[in-house]
Formats: C-alpha cells, structure tokens, sequence
C-alpha cells in the first residue's frame, strides 16, 4: 500500500515524532570527562611508582598512595555512568525506528517495520502511567503519560518509551477531545 494512501484520510499531517538522543549524547559526554579524569589519575598514579619510594628525614618510608585513592572516585563514577549509558542504549536501539505521525483525524504510529494507523473516533481508551517531576522552582508533582492505546476493535498500540511522551500526551488528548 501506497504509503501516501494510507494516511491520505487522517488529514493534515500536524507533527512527527521520533526517539530522541539527546540523553544518550548528554551521558556519553559525561563519561568521556569522567574516562579523562580516570587516564590523568592512571598517569599520576604511574609517575608516583615510577618515582619509587623516598626515604624522609626520620628514616621512615614515604609512600604516598593520593593518586590512587583519587583514581578510585573517577572510576566508580565511570562504572555507574557506563551502565547507564548501556542501558539507555540498549532501549533506545530497539526503538530507534519507532515514528509517530499526528495528523487532524487520527494519527499513525510505525515500529519494527509495522504501521498501525488510529482515528481520533476509533479510540476505546487511553492507559496512562504516573510519573513524578521534579522542579527547581516548585514541589515535585504528578504527570499522567500515555503507556498505550486501545482502539474498539480492541487492537492495543502501545508507544516506545524513548518518545518524547509529555508533549505526545498533550498532543493526543488535545485532539482527541
């Protein structure tokens, strides 16, 4: 089917929606400052072995163990970040192909090579999940964001987290009413 046809009876397109990555080029960022610090600490930890121990006034032997346990912090923060990272990579990876399409009538939604397309009037109801925001200026507080879809003919479409969800929500109840 053409794909032209197939949305030719939602209407106007209004807007296009993609997973976004900019968490994942913000984290990557992260752990290449966080992977610097980890290789000046390397250095200075091999300068103070290479420089071998000292012998102080009092005949004690001087070691000084400051560039290994400062490598100890950068490196645990790398680790965490890391995980994260991976993490976040793995989910966006399997979702990276999703795209949402909001036209005036309805819209389409096309993951792992499928297109399900949904007029405002065909939809049964709307399953949302509770998220809580944090703000600097005010309490946290409540978000309800779409989790999935059903339609009447009881056909679920269930959108990828990695989607800008809060404005997907506002789009699609603004619509729908």
């Amino acid at each position: 089917m053409n794909l032209a046809n197939h949305h030719q009876d939602l209407g106007e397109l209004r807007s296009v929606h993609r997973p976004s990555t900019v968490r994942l080029w913000l984290m990557a960022l992260v752990a290449l400052a966080l992977l610097s610090f980890v290789m000046l600490g390397v250095l200075a930890l091999l300068n103070s072995l290479t420089s071998g121990p000292a012998i102080n006034k009092e005949g004690t032997l001087n070691t000084n163990f400051a560039p290994a346990i400062c490598l100890g912090v950068p490196v645990l923060l790398l680790a965490l970040i890391g995980s994260f990272l991976v993490k976040d990579f793995r989910k966006w990876s399997a979702t990276r192909t999703s795209k949402l399409m909001i036209f005036e009538k309805g819209f389409s939604y096309e993951t792992a090579g499928r297109m399900e397309t949904c007029h405002w009037d065909d939809i049964k109801d709307i399953t949302f999940r509770r998220v809580e925001v944090a703000s600097k200026h005010s309490p946290p507080r409540t978000v309800n964001l779409i989790r999935s879809i059903v339609k009447k003919d009881g056909e679920m479409i269930s959108l990828a987290e990695t989607l800008n969800l809060t404005s997907i929500t506002k789009l699609i109840t603004a619509e729908r009413k």
